[in-house]
């Protein structure tokens, strides 16, 4: 008799990253993806490397890929969408649907700080345009559930499947001038105790660290403005944040896979489990970290500009928040709730680049206070 399979103890999502022999960089934060650690991947032609952050583990991936200068990867394809930011660099990249019609696909550019998507089953190729410098892109996905829905990793990397990008028959189209759309049907964003807000509907943002049309996030504190972005034909979504300088954001949490990337600015972010000991993450342009499931984590702006971070989002399913709008109070610490270190160390930090903070008083004393410029 046949012995039955045995029950699963790993993702097998890990054990393929594992097998791929690249270096995998874990722990809570990557001080800097520009010049972490890459090694060979023969199969992609390139030099890559996972991060795999405490906190995505089974939800999201996250890796890092270069193109030497004046360079073009091999295509490839997947079977689920890509998320692409620029670490750094200036290129193209050319999308298309058959493996031998790649003269009837979709060629855009890019440089620092872009974010596109590539639909699901779409080759996709990358390329440097520049002479003198490497590219670095993360890229961010959802693999890790993929596989564990199906723990075949050819399923989702060499699968002959041929589809048309979702809700156009045409690539050109999915690459088109992202529009703000307000509200509507299945709007799923809010500017805080339920109101309904505005979003980006599109597949390519051009650079992140200069989009300058953003709503108010007034409920987050410190003056914060939000752009929020919803991947045409796709599930994917992503929220980047601005506050003001010598500020700091109120705490919150929410549910796992969430990857955060800083396009700019100069801070540290502060992470703990309810009760738990907390974890400091300095930052600078190109900082990634990834707040685990639930933790609180909560923002710091040191530097003498405004700061932005970019958050790219698991399934709706990982919001993680309190299911009723009554009880969402239990996913944020207001400026009069929170432990008196938060402040002080804030302060101190400032102190010591010889600033001040920003944070009005009245924020400390009023849990309603409205934040004005």
């Amino acid at each position: 008799m046949t012995a039955a399979p045995q029950p699963r103890t790993r993702f097998a999502y890990d054990e393929w990253m594992e097998a791929q022999g690249l270096p995998v960089h874990r722990g809570y934060f990557v001080p800097d993806v520009r010049t972490i650690e890459l090694g060979r991947w023969e199969e992609r032609g390139c030099d890559a490397a996972f991060i795999q952050l405490t906190g995505q583990e089974g939800v999201s991936e996250a890796r890092i890929t270069e193109i030497p200068p004046g360079e073009v990867l091999p295509p490839y394809k997947m079977a689920v969408d890509e998320v692409v930011y620029v670490i750094q660099g200036t290129g193209t990249t050319t999308v298309w649907a058959e493996e031998d019609k790649r003269q009837d696909g979709h060629t855009f550019e890019w440089s620092d700080r872009s974010l596109f998507l590539v639909p699901p089953n779409q080759y996709r190729q990358f390329g440097n345009m520049r002479g003198d410098q490497p590219v670095r892109l993360l890229h961010y996905d959802y693999l890790p559930l993929g596989m564990s829905v199906v723990p075949d990793p050819d399923f989702f990397l060499h699968n002959n499947y041929e589809a048309r990008v979702a809700g156009t028959k045409d690539l050109k189209a999915a690459f088109s001038e992202a529009r703000q759309i307000i509200g509507g049907d299945g709007m799923r964003w809010t500017t805080g105790k339920g109101k309904p807000g505005a979003y980006w509907y599109g597949n390519l943002f051009p650079d992140m660290s200069a989009w300058d049309d953003l709503d108010s996030n007034a409920y987050r504190g410190a003056g914060g403005r939000t752009l929020r972005i919803q991947f045409a034909g796709s599930d994917m979504s992503c929220h980047m944040s601005v506050f003001d300088a010598r500020t700091y954001k109120k705490a919150h949490r929410h549910g796992p896979g969430r990857v955060i990337v800083i396009p700019s600015g100069e801070g540290y972010s502060v992470m703990w489990l309810e009760g738990g000991e907390r974890i400091v993450v300095p930052w600078q342009e190109a900082a990634l970290f990834v707040p685990p499931d639930r933790w609180f984590h909560q923002h710091f702006n040191l530097g003498s500009k405004a700061a932005r971070y970019l958050a790219l989002h698991p399934p709706m399913q990982f919001a993680g928040y309190a299911e009723k709008v009554e009880d969402r109070a239990r996913d944020q610490i207001e400026y009069v709730a929170e432990d008196p270190w938060v402040r002080e160390t804030f302060e101190a930090q400032l102190a010591a680049k010889a600033l001040t903070s920003l944070v009005p008083d009245g924020a400390y004393k009023n849990p309603d206070y409205v934040w004005t410029k």
